[in-house]
């Protein structure tokens, strides 16, 4: 294990972090939160979606089958737009194990990508001939993408738990003390762990439907009938979804090694907890609680789960001598002010902007025309990524100048 331990910190990169490694472990749990509840919603929307275009002869069925579509085609382009941000985090301060893990799976790291590229590819086929009257073989296309979507959080699973495992690397590397460089195998496999963050779709979906029926209630196009039939199926989604995924979740806390003392830490059985009073929670949901707050509370459960997920990471590195905390740090203050800068005025106001256009935009059957409020915002979001823009290309030219010519 010390040997291990000592190859994994010789593997850090020598540059250093340019600010505390914690500061960078916060991000990557929080950035990885929004990653993962898009994942789930594509999932469970996409599986809606299969779902009820077998049912499209019945009431609403149809419809929402075709809503769906449109979900989980939006939802791969955050979810993928959305895992930049915590992939990069983790390849900061967790750089040895990312990168190990993705040598001895190459092959799979690289499917990965083809796969979801065909996964979205069929999905948007489905999406393009899901309308009225489409005939029943359009079907294999979403169930095509459906089984590669989950054979892509196969693999992205076990590229991460592989990261967790540094005491059989050798082993997987050569086996028998033949050296293999194929990449060809995923080499460990938690299943109660994939089966737990994949079932968490159920749930999402209904979540989601409920703060659907609640987003579209000024809309005359949508009908009360139809409203009613999505929040109601959402609040039977969500809660039986939670009680499913109580089930791998628990399995997933007592598969722990006995010796690291996980199956018995608080994180772990907080995230249980909040699991089953989301259940109870929703089957009980009354129609005067506000249909966003199943929504915002299943995202504090996912928080929860980011958490939980990072303890376990700590801990088992630790038991090879592998902490983030003494990460080599060189600290650079301009290039964080510039991050930091760019996270809360870039991603703050301008994305802001976007976020409550698109949202009022969606609330108004028609033509819709912006109040003075949205029109400042927006003036506010075209001002900043001006200055930001300039403010980039400033810094980058003074530092060429003072490399290169003074």
């Amino acid at each position: 294990m010390a040997d291990i331990g000592t190859i994994m910190n010789t593997m850090r990169d020598p540059a250093g972090v340019p600010g505390h490694p914690v500061l960078f472990q916060a991000l990557m749990v929080i950035t990885w939160t929004l990653h993962i509840a898009f994942v789930n919603l594509t999932l469970g929307a996409s599986g809606l979606a299969i779902y009820a275009f077998h049912r499209r002869g019945k009431p609403h069925w149809a419809r929402l089958s075709i809503v769906l579509t449109q979900v989980a085609k939006v939802g791969v382009s955050l979810l993928i737009v959305l895992g930049v941000a915590p992939l990069l985090f983790t390849q900061v301060i967790y750089d040895p194990q990312w990168y190990a893990s993705n040598v001895l799976s190459g092959r799979w790291a690289i499917a990965f990508i083809l796969t979801l590229i065909v996964a979205y590819c069929c999905w948007f086929a489905f999406y393009y001939a899901n309308r009225e009257g489409a005939k029943r073989h359009i079907g294999l296309y979403a169930w095509s993408a459906f089984a590669l979507f989950c054979l892509d959080g196969l693999i992205m699973h076990a590229l991460s738990y592989q990261e967790l495992l540094p005491g059989q690397w050798m082993r997987w590397y050569a086996p028998g003390g033949v050296v293999d460089t194929r990449g060809a195998a995923l080499h460990a496999i938690q299943w109660p762990r994939y089966i737990f963050i994949m079932s968490l779709g159920l749930p999402a979906v209904g979540v989601f439907l409920i703060a659907y029926a609640r987003y579209f209630e000024p809309r005359e196009d949508h009908g009360p009938q139809y409203l009613g039939f999505a929040r109601t199926l959402g609040k039977r989604l969500a809660s039986r979804g939670f009680a499913i995924a109580l089930a791998p979740m628990l399995a997933w806390q007592f598969v722990q090694p006995a010796a690291s003392g996980l199956a018995w830490h608080p994180v772990g059985w907080t995230l249980a907890a909040a699991l089953l009073a989301m259940s109870l929670w929703t089957a009980r949901l009354r129609a005067a609680t506000h249909g966003y707050l199943p929504a915002a509370a299943g995202l504090a459960v996912l928080a929860l789960l980011a958490l939980w997920r990072e303890v376990i990471r700590v801990v088992s590195l630790a038991r090879y001598g592998y902490e983030i905390g003494n990460y080599p740090m060189h600290p650079d203050w301009p290039s964080t002010l510039l991050f930091f800068a760019t996270l809360i005025g870039v991603g703050g106001l301008v994305g802001g902007f976007y976020l409550v256009l698109l949202y009022r935009c969606g609330r108004v059957q028609g033509h819709y025309t912006a109040d003075k409020s949205v029109a400042r915002l927006g003036s506010a979001a075209v001002a900043i990524l001006g200055l930001w823009i300039a403010v980039f290309f400033i810094y980058g030219i003074a530092v060429w100048v003072r490399n290169s010519i003074i």
